[in-house]
């Protein structure tokens, strides 16, 4: 299954929705692509076209994420810091580090928005991390 980081200068983009670039992963090979900007269904269009089955990105807007998520993208949200850091983090099954949160989430790993839906704790994600 095919990962894709979104990157900006060295380290996971800050933003999903504007970002321009991704490192996609399949197995040891990397590939930096372009990102086609556009609307939700475009950005959508284009990670599925790719054969993306999980997307590591930092913060990203309910619109992409339900986009995503609807494509059967897992989408591992709201990650900071340098991109080979971060690559060999989840290689190892390590992301859930606080080194790898983006600054001012005042949760544990994403928890907090990964509780169950309508229920004023979150939208309830698709893994388990």
């Amino acid at each position: 299954m095919k990962t894709a980081i979104t990157i900006w200068n060295g380290r996971v983009a800050p933003v999903f929705d504007v970002a321009h670039q991704c490192l996609i992963l399949n197995g040891e090979n990397r590939e930096a692509l372009q990102i086609p900007q556009g609307n939700v269904t475009v950005k959508q269009a284009f990670f599925t076209e790719q054969g993306i089955g999980q997307l590591i990105c930092g913060a990203i807007s309910r619109e992409y994420e339900d986009a995503l998520l609807a494509s059967g993208v897992e989408v591992v949200s709201f990650i900071a810091g340098q991109v080979d850091l971060v690559i060999d983090a989840w290689n190892a099954g390590n992301l859930v580090q606080d080194q790898f949160s983006m600054p001012g989430c005042g949760c544990r790993r994403r928890q907090c928005r990964r509780q169950g839906r309508g229920q004023g704790r979150g939208r309830g994600r698709t893994h388990n991390l």
